[in-house]
């Protein structure tokens, strides 16, 4: 990693300095809250493995990137990337890690943006909870992959034992909820997914080749009161833990967090 380490201004906004706080956690100073960091190093790793596969380097959009750094990371690794946000002042956030690699700062609503390119992996993380309308959102997702290409959503997992959230098919009438849309953090989730209606989803639009993966534990999250073991166990052994409970069907559906929902044509 090589991105530039963030330089905090007092001037910037109260959300570009609430980004600032979480980057500082995660990527800069795991001391100020292991699990943050363990949690969030998992996520990446996770993404990451998803293009080591590739031959050539891939066109990559990252769909709310927020500040960016899942995009400056797949970058630096040689791949053509897009990171696009509703937020300008979170992509000048990005922007000012930028150190090397071929990215493209992209402020636009992607239910609105026209986007000429087309693309081999789109990211949509942490989103799809954000909005009311989830098949037209894969929809236009769908349509910017290449023939080959493929879209992966993560959002929280509707069965997390800890969950006090309604799944999506729970909500009733989802044009109560417009006002609650492009929510821009966790503070916004108002429900979650099932398994089985992220497949119904993708496979609605246009996306019959699906796979869903649960991922993070508490090993991992922290939740449950587990943070309190990442100051003195190994990264290493909590990531062990967490593999072993997601290899248990019954206890990945009810224990891990997340889900990854991966969709091609």
């Amino acid at each position: 990693m090589t991105m530039l380490k963030p330089m905090f201004d007092p001037g910037w906004p109260e959300d570009v300095q609430a980004i600032y706080h979480h980057d500082v956690q995660e990527i800069w100073n795991p001391s100020l809250a292991r699990h943050i960091w363990n949690q969030y190093h998992n996520q990446l790793s996770l993404y990451i493995a998803l293009t080591e596969s590739a031959s050539t380097p891939l066109d990559i959009l990252d769909v709310g990137c927020a500040q960016g750094t899942l995009a400056l990371l797949l970058a630096e690794r040689g791949h053509a990337v897009w990171a696009m946000d509703l937020r300008q002042q979170f992509l000048d956030y990005a922007a000012s890690r930028y150190e090397k690699g071929n990215i493209h700062f992209l402020c636009a609503n992607v239910m609105e943006a026209t986007l000429d390119n087309r693309f081999d992996l789109i990211f949509a993380n942490q989103i799809i909870e954000h909005l009311v309308r989830p098949i037209e959102f894969v929809q236009r997702l769908a349509g910017w992959l290449k023939p080959t290409g493929r879209l992966v959503v993560t959002t929280p997992n509707g069965r997390y034992l800890r969950s006090s959230l309604p799944a999506f098919s729970e909500l009733g009438d989802v044009e109560q909820y417009l006002d609650r849309q492009f929510s821009a953090d966790g503070d916004g989730h108002f429900f979650a997914y099932t398994e089985e209606e992220l497949s119904d989803i993708f496979r609605k639009a246009g996306l019959p080749r699906i796979a869903v993966r649960h991922f993070e534990t508490p090993f991992i999250s922290g939740h449950m009161r587990v943070r309190h073991l990442h100051a003195f166990v190994p990264a290493s052994l909590l990531k062990a833990l967490d593999s072993f409970v997601l290899a248990v069907p019954v206890l990945k559906r009810t224990l891990s967090h997340q889900l990854l929902a991966s969709g091609a044509p």
